[in-house]
């Protein structure tokens, strides 16, 4: 296995994997923030009937920070939900066919997120030159930029991790790594 990829062992991780593992953190650390925010929010209402402004809408906000920070992890360690019932097959009777199929995969799905990448640039631009903001104004201003940058740092994690398995998967495509089990697969 190459230092980029998962592993249960002791192996250092590579600067790469510690990047999406703190990006993760943070996405975590934003979670425990939240539910502080939420539930402060919620004792405020109860206790002296005085909501917490603008915290429907950072909920908001956050979830799809929070998503783009956290997914390339997920992705890294196995964990991304996906259906491998037909391609486990397929590798258990023809492995090097089974993995040039998953490389495939793999390479669709990074240029997925560059095309959400290309499509979330000129929106990061225009929100930033504009100073755009979401919520109510005079209330809440929450400005938008800095998710859509959050969007664009996920977009090229993710793609990078696509990239990284259908490297390794390629390699043993080609017969020059020996199989594993496919990412997420019953063995």
């Amino acid at each position: 296995m190459s230092e980029d990829a998962p592993s249960t062992s002791a192996a250092r991780p590579s600067a790469f994997g510690r990047l999406l593992a703190f990006l993760s953190a943070i996405g975590t650390a934003w979670i425990f923030l939240l539910m502080v925010l939420i539930c402060s929010d919620v004792a405020s209402r109860d206790a002296f009937n005085a909501p917490i402004l603008g915290v429907p809408e950072m909920v908001q906000f956050s979830i799809v920070g929070i998503v783009f920070l956290q997914l390339p992890q997920t992705l890294r360690s196995g964990g991304l939900t996906r259906s491998d019932v037909l391609l486990s097959g397929i590798v258990r009777r023809w492995p090097r066919g089974g993995y040039a199929m998953q490389c495939l995969f793999d390479l669709i799905a990074a240029g997925l997120f560059a095309v959400i990448f290309a499509a979330t640039l000129p929106l990061l631009q225009a929100a930033f030159t504009n100073a755009e903001f979401y919520g109510s104004t005079g209330v809440v201003q929450i400005p938008i930029w800095p998710l859509k940058l959050l969007i664009l740092i996920g977009c090229t994690a993710m793609a990078s991790q696509f990239l990284l398995h259908a490297w390794q998967d390629a390699l043993i495509a080609l017969g020059k790594r020996p199989s594993a089990p496919i990412q997420g697969a019953p063995e």
